[in-house]
């Protein structure tokens, strides 16, 4: 049995909370305790609103329950009221017999008690209907006068009984649940912050050389150091076309392009790396002149910090990829670059260095305007359009390589990049980042406020939520953070808490994740008891984690 999900898997959550509903009214039942089983139900929801943990009670998550949440969200009638606690001992009596409450939970005794003393709470909350919210008023209003919630003509009929004062409500109370849920709205902070899984990041000395080697870095000191004491420009900006072709050849770049340019626009790998390094503030423009930044001679000794300014610059560069300007007008779907590469950066730290189809990518901004605009806007873009963004996309891609940030390889699941992509001729690029690509986005999410744990953080936590956090991730994070899990605590404590845990669970990822804990403490367990259909569970192999093509698959199947 599951008692851990996070925000988005809601099918095993109502699931489990079905299973578990039924195992709590049958547990009651057998101790002659009359249990509403959708009282259960809602205790289980609120549990899951707050932290997705069904086996963690506090006394404050109690109170909370009681004086808050059932008078808010749950239609209950006068003669509910005395079920409700009823309801609630009965899921926090059978938590405890069956050793399911988690470590951080309350000792049953004082849960018990803490329902006892919050049930007056209760009481008093839904003694006066301005408690309830907009739905729930109605709810109780139905339930009260017979009126079925399925039935839409029957509820239309009750509804133009209360417009014509033939029906009896608490207009004072409706009138205060209206205001306050039909307020200004809260403002719109954009997509929710991920429940990110824990990174393991490189060590110190492994950064220096990824950042040492990486050709981009190579290139932006080679610019840096060609410019000397100073270039000419013209007078829009750009780089004489001879000395474009002198720094060209320097680079190696633009080979085939050197011959036949006109200007320096006509060198684009060149001139994306001037760019680059404007960006970067390793260069300037001071008088009609590119001169070196006074800080970047001794930047570029330093390779780890050049290497980031790069990286964070890459954000900026706009107008330079692919020659379009998709910073200043809209592109594909009516979204720049400047808005879709976090969202690019986002989805490759959360496969935590699996490979994503860069089509998925594709369909995450298709569905982001989709949703900002309220239409198809796929079926508005032309292909070329669609084209020219498909450009510009990849020449941010390979702009990431060139920084050793990202690791390129292709898929040959033609028939998942074809849903995927909606089309049929799919880009088959998969995207991961690199160890230092890893090291580079969780530094930027972190000064953007978005958590984003290391592996040790979760040393304290149940192990449940531990496995639930890891499950999908890469073999060594999951084997490391399991290790730190097992090291900070005893090497009994934690084989009491994995073999209470392997009792319980039916869920296979989470079982495997806590073998390996298991065998990492060094504890021995009767194996009979670790069993599963009679076929032994412990194996020598670490935890596996899911392909990201499953999640792919599962994105195209929505």
């Amino acid at each position: 049995m599951r008692l851990v999900f996070g925000p988005d898997d809601h099918e095993g959550y109502l699931a489990a909370r079905e299973r578990l509903q039924s195992l709590v009214v049958a547990w009651a039942r057998r101790r002659s305790i009359p249990v509403h089983p959708a009282l259960v139900a809602a205790a289980l929801d609120h549990r899951h609103g707050v932290d997705g943990r069904l086996g963690r009670w506090t006394r404050a998550h109690v109170a909370d329950a009681l004086a808050v949440w059932f008078p808010r969200t749950v239609a209950l009638l006068d003669d509910d009221r005395e079920a409700v606690p009823v309801a609630l001992h009965a899921l926090i009596g059978f938590l405890a017999e069956r050793d399911w409450l988690d470590p951080g939970s309350a000792a049953p005794a004082q849960l018990h008690a803490q329902i006892d003393d919050s049930t007056p709470a209760l009481h008093d909350a839904l003694a006066d209907e301005r408690n309830r919210d907009l739905g729930t008023f109605w709810a109780v209003q139905l339930r009260r006068h017979g009126v079925p919630a399925a039935d839409p003509a029957a509820v239309a009929r009750f509804l133009e009984q209360v417009r014509r004062g033939e029906v009896d409500v608490d207009r004072d109370a409706l009138a205060e649940v209206t205001r306050r849920d039909s307020g200004d709205p809260e403002p719109d902070t954009g997509p929710p912050t991920p429940d990110l899984a824990p990174a393991l990041l490189p060590g110190a000395a492994a950064l220096l050389a990824s950042a040492e080697t990486a050709e981009a870095v190579v290139r932006l000191r080679t610019v840096t150091r060609w410019v000397r004491t100073g270039r000419p420009l013209t007078a829009d900006g750009r780089l004489l076309l001879a000395d474009a072709r002198a720094l060209a050849a320097t680079l190696d770049v633009d080979a085939f392009s050197r011959d036949h340019a006109r200007t320096a626009d006509d060198l684009p790998e060149t001139s994306l790396l001037v760019a680059w390094a404007r960006q970067a503030r390793l260069l300037r423009v001071v008088k009609g002149r590119l001169v070196p930044v006074k800080s970047a001679t001794t930047l570029l000794g330093r390779p780890i910090e050049l290497w980031q300014r790069a990286f964070v610059a890459l954000g900026t560069l706009g107008e330079h990829f692919g020659g379009s300007n998709v910073f200043g007008a809209p592109s594909l779907f009516g979204m720049s670059l400047g808005e879709a590469l976090p969202m690019l950066m986002l989805d490759l730290y959360a496969a935590g260095g699996d490979p994503v189809p860069v089509e998925l990518f594709h369909r995450r901004v298709r569905d982001a305007v989709n949703a900002r605009f309220g239409c198809v806007v796929d079926d508005l873009a032309g292909d070329v359009e669609q084209r020219l963004w498909r450009r510009d996309v990849t020449a941010v891609v390979d702009a990431l390589e060139l920084l050793g940030a990202v690791h390129l390889t292709e898929s040959h699941d033609h028939a998942m990049l074809t849903e995927l992509a909606g089309r049929d001729d799919p880009d088959p690029t998969l995207v991961a980042l690199t160890p230092i690509g890893l090291w580079g986005v969780r530094e930027m999410l972190v000064e953007q406020g978005v958590p984003a744990p290391l592996v040790g953080e979760l040393a304290d936590e149940d192990v449940e939520y531990v496995c639930t956090r890891l499950a999908g991730v890469r073999r060594e994070v999951a084997e490391a953070e399991l290790t730190v899990w097992v090291a900070a605590r005893s090497p009994r404590a934690a084989a009491d808490e994995l073999a209470r845990l392997l009792r319980r669970t039916d869920e296979p990822a989470h079982r495997e994740l806590a073998l390996f804990a298991l065998r990492r403490s060094g504890e021995r367990r009767d194996s009979a008891r670790l069993r599963d259909g009679g076929r032994p569970l412990v194996t020598s192999r670490g935890p596996r984690t899911g392909p990201l093509a499953i999640r792919a698959r599962n994105a195209a199947g929505r």
